[in-house]
């Protein structure tokens, strides 16, 4: 029996609502789906949840990691949104759904670091994925922790994955299973390249109907993607249940 793809709600259901805040991640947990979010650090190393390490507000630029959570906070959105801290992702869901997952994209080792250290405070390792670009971060987050998920995400300037361009041998030395692709990568050639190396295959931006199936309908060796990435986790869902019943 096939196991049906794993849908994460990129940065929530942020299709619906304002990315990255609690009551987006709340959404995306109702639709059925895991949650997906991007972690920073500010100056006095709290871990908050934020797309873009900086960011203009107000005709002002404002770089997390130059400010204190409490600076952070006294910034007013256009969206009135609240950023809110790693920690208070996770105690929102302690009692959520078994079957619920998180995967964090990192802006650096520190904060995967802190996210691990994190992750165990509330016994929640077994079911977090760390997702970054650079096989050197991933390396050094091995060797931090033994049993951690890490995830390699292609990097944006690679648009056909080789082992002339993807250290596939330190991948494996590593322990890294899994390669996460934008949609627009996700063709089939990179998909056979994935497996036939044996690794499982994740994709990314999967945000119109589309792409959706398409991506939903890569099969290669009796190999389907194993996760995606969305910013309308109901109608993924959906489709994934109609096309894996």
């Amino acid at each position: 029996m096939t196991i049906k793809p794993y849908v994460f709600g990129h940065r929530g259901a942020m299709g619906y609502c304002i990315e990255n805040t609690i009551d987006c991640f709340r959404k995306a947990v109702e639709m059925g789906a895991g949650i997906e979010a991007d972690l920073q650090r500010t100056k006095d190393n709290e871990i908050v949840i934020f797309h873009d390490p900086a960011f203009r507000n107000n005709s002002r630029w404002y770089s997390i990691k130059s400010l204190t959570l409490k600076e952070l906070r006294a910034i007013e959105f256009k969206d009135k949104r609240r950023i809110p801290q790693l920690k208070e992702l996770f105690e929102t869901f302690l009692d959520g759904p078994k079957s619920l997952r998180y995967s964090f994209d990192i802006s650096d080792y520190k904060v995967g670091q802190a996210l691990i250290e994190t992750s165990k405070q509330y016994g929640l390792l077994e079911i977090i994925e760390i997702t970054d670009t650079r096989i050197h971060v991933l390396n050094r987050l091995r060797k931090f922790d033994k049993s951690v998920k890490l995830i390699l995400t292609l990097p944006h300037n690679i648009v056909n994955i080789s082992s002339e361009n993807t250290n596939f041998t330190k991948l494996k030395e590593i322990r890294v299973k899994t390669i996460n692709l934008r949609s627009n990568r996700a063709k089939l050639n990179n998909f056979k390249t994935i497996i036939d190396n044996g690794f499982n295959c994740y994709v990314w931006n999967v945000d119109s109907k589309i792409i959706m199936k398409r991506i939903l309908n890569l099969n290669y060796k009796g190999k389907y993607v194993k996760a995606l990435y969305t910013d309308y986790p109901d109608i993924l869902i959906n489709l994934r249940d109609q096309i894996f019943p």
